[in-house]
């Protein structure tokens, strides 16, 4: 029978719908509520969506029961290449155009069963009348699969009869199940319930039947019936009364003024429904989504183009390549904004300094307009004698007869201005693109934004932790100067120096911490050549005889008798340690206990492992903590809190190959760290 995913991957759509949806997504402020309403307007388009949102490798927890929330769940970007990988399918697959009708046939009638649906299930206090219009938008889904999988027995299968009882019994006979089945059992394995599934598998049986059933099985089986192609019928309005006690006259209401309502979208969307050949609309339809297919494309090759070139000269140099291959344009002017925001700035050839540099004042350039406005301009070459000199140069450099400056602008900052010189014929020919010029320009903003902002601030960033590597360094040194001088003082049988060899050793963990910020090769890892369970009491002994003495709190250790050897970097493990040492210390008042258990070996789906726990007594974690505890977040300890801590504790496990997992209740909190044998990678 039909695998699920493989028919969602080859549900055939319109090309008018698909295009529609192209522009919704290929828009500068893409919205997730208006992109959800055009898909809502095609079954195929939903069905996939959905499907991919509620599958094992996108599925956060909880089942999208609507297009809007899978779209949440899944992003633009996966929605873009969705329904970019429907299209170029649509244009290039096995899909037999001469079926275009009776897809319309589907369109219109998926449309008009699921407005009618959301409708009733609002006049009825269905809670939750957006799973009513999804289910109406599927009910034919079943048969869009096994016309893109079976054609050559389902066609003639289609055309043979009527539909209703009698293609649902030649489906039964030939396939094994009805697309009433197919598509029950496609919403089951999207996870959108029993119900929903239901309601869908259940649409086509006599009114008799679901009289007593579910709300929503009872409502896609009216819509269903009041949907039909040929129009309301006494029996229709029989079951209108009798599963909903609706009168005859609000039943005929609704339904003229749902499908006048579809008849109006398909009319905006150049859908001839009333005809069954193909129309001049169809195939400037199937020309239109090649084009955006092709400018999708385009769009990708010049991000990855300018996303392998550094510095200002090889981004001039990639845009300029990148609008002659993609729109014929042979001279443009890339200005770029200064750091400040202040200016914009363009070099011409191989000039090493700026050609230009133009204040962003209004009024003292097109340039400068443009991106003050934050809106594009078409400016032909007459008249030049009024604008200011560097405007006439641009259209002498350019060789123009038309400017087109669009101003660069990514997430609310300026980035620059674009100017392409275009002959008047160029002019005509691509404004018609205009969407697709506009996109364009908006990737070439995001692409330079995120490396201008990426090397700007990693260099400061680097600077900073330089400057404050080389100034924690200073009191470092010391303090190790003054803890030898000590060392000397008391004399080398003294009961303190093990106590200052602990101090000097943390000094030094200290030191590597802060080189490793810097990257330093140097620094490296703090390898310990012992075993786990020393440097467990190493840094039991620092907690035991400070933070746990001041307190009155009991440290236990519970060590493996087997003495593991240390398989990962110790700086790391110590500072894990710590951290987690030190939440339990403050979490407890006096009296309060803390246990440090090591085991060695333990077995996890047959790999070896050491286990390492901290577990205290306290009054456990805050749920408000739970939800979020490995992230930086606010501390709840209060002032001189980071709330670091933990998030620092996950980044070291996840370098060490390790897992930790926490638990955590009334009886206190327990993290468990499983520390992976070398030989297991």
């Amino acid at each position: 029978m039909v695998k699920v995913f493989k028919a969602t991957e080859d549900l055939p759509s319109l090309p008018q719908v698909l295009v529609r949806i192209l522009d919704a997504l290929q828009g500068g402020e893409a919205d997730f509520q208006e992109l959800a309403g055009v898909l809502l307007h095609d079954a195929a388009m939903s069905a996939r969506i959905i499907s991919v949102a509620n599958s094992s490798f996108y599925s956060r927890g909880g089942s999208c029961h609507s297009v809007e929330r899978a779209l949440l769940s899944l992003g633009l970007d996966m929605v873009k290449t969705l329904v970019l990988t429907a299209s170029i399918k649509q244009l290039f697959g096995q899909f037999n155009p001469g079926h275009r009708a009776y897809i319309k046939q589907v369109w219109r009638h998926t449309l008009i069963t699921a407005s009618l649906a959301q409708v009733l299930a609002t006049l009825t206090r269905y809670p939750r009348p957006d799973e009513a219009y999804l289910c109406g938008l599927l009910v034919d889904v079943g048969q869009l699969a096994l016309l893109s999988s079976e054609e050559q027995r389902y066609w003639p299968m289609l055309q043979a009869t009527t539909g209703g009882p009698a293609l649902v019994e030649a489906e039964r006979e030939a396939f094994g199940q009805s697309h009433c089945d197919l598509a029950g059992e496609f919403m089951e394995t999207w996870g959108l319930g029993s119900f929903m599934a239901d309601a869908v598998r259940y649409h086509l049986e006599p009114v008799s039947r679901v009289q007593d059933a579910h709300h929503l099985v009872k409502l896609i089986n009216l819509a269903h019936v009041l949907g039909r192609q040929e129009g309301l019928s006494d029996e229709a309005i029989a079951a209108a009364d009798e599963l909903f006690g609706l009168n005859e006259g609000l039943t005929r209401e609704l339904r003229g003024r749902i499908a006048g309502d579809v008849s109006r979208l398909a009319g905006s969307l150049e859908i001839d429904i009333d005809t069954t050949d193909e129309t001049d609309r169809d195939c400037a339809a199937d020309r239109a989504l090649g084009q955006r297919v092709s400018d999708l494309g385009q769009l990708s090759q010049l991000s990855g183009a300018l996303g392998q070139v550094q510095g200002v000269e090889g981004k001039r140099t990639a845009v300029e390549r990148a609008l002659f291959m993609t729109l014929g344009v042979a001279r443009s002017v890339l200005f770029l904004c200064d750091p400040q925001g202040q200016s914009v700035s363009a070099w011409v050839e191989d000039a090493q300094a700026p050609a230009f540099t133009l204040p962003l004042v209004e009024g003292r350039s097109l340039v400068s307009d443009v991106l003050i406005k934050r809106t594009d301009q078409l400016r032909e070459a007459n008249a030049l004698e009024s604008l200011p000199v560097v405007d006439r140069q641009l259209f002498t450099l350019c060789q123009a007869e038309v400017l087109w400056l669009l101003p660069l602008v990514h997430e609310d900052t300026s980035v620059g201005v674009l100017v392409l010189g275009l002959s008047r014929s160029q002019r005509d020919e691509l404004t018609r693109r205009t969407p697709f010029i506009q996109a364009l320009s908006r990737e070439i903003a995001s692409v330079l934004a995120r490396d201008t902002s990426t090397t700007d601030a990693t260099a400061l960033m680097e600077q900073r932790i330089r400057e404050m590597v080389h100034e924690a360094g200073n009191p470092l040194s010391i303090i190790q100067n003054y803890l030898g001088m000590l060392r000397i003082k008391l004399g080398e049988d003294h009961d303190a120096h093990r106590e200052l060899g602990l101090i000097r050793d943390e000094i030094d963990r200290v030191g590597r911490i802060l080189l490793r910020m810097r990257n330093d090769p140097q620094a490296g890892d703090g390898a310990f050549h012992g075993s786990l369970n020393e440097l467990v009491r190493q840094v039991a002994e620092i907690f035991s005889g400070s933070l746990c003495r001041t307190r009155g709190i009991a440290l236990h250790l519970d060590l493996s008798p087997a003495d593991p050897p240390l398989q990962q970097p110790a700086d790391h493990l110590r500072q894990v340690l710590t951290n987690l040492l030190k939440n339990a210390t403050e979490a407890l008042g006096e009296g309060g206990e803390i246990r440090v258990l090591s085991r060695d070996p333990v077995s996890v789906n047959g790999r070896q492992f050491t286990q390492l726990v901290v577990a205290d007594n306290g009054p456990g974690l805050p749920d408000s903590v739970v939800s979020s505890l490995f992230s930086p977040v606010t501390s709840t300890k209060g002032a001189g809190h980071s709330g670091l801590g933990l998030s620092i504790v996950k980044k070291l496990v996840d370098e060490m190959g390790a897992t930790i997992v926490c638990a955590s209740g009334t009886e206190g909190t327990q993290f468990q760290i499983l520390l992976p044998h070398s030989h297991h990678g």
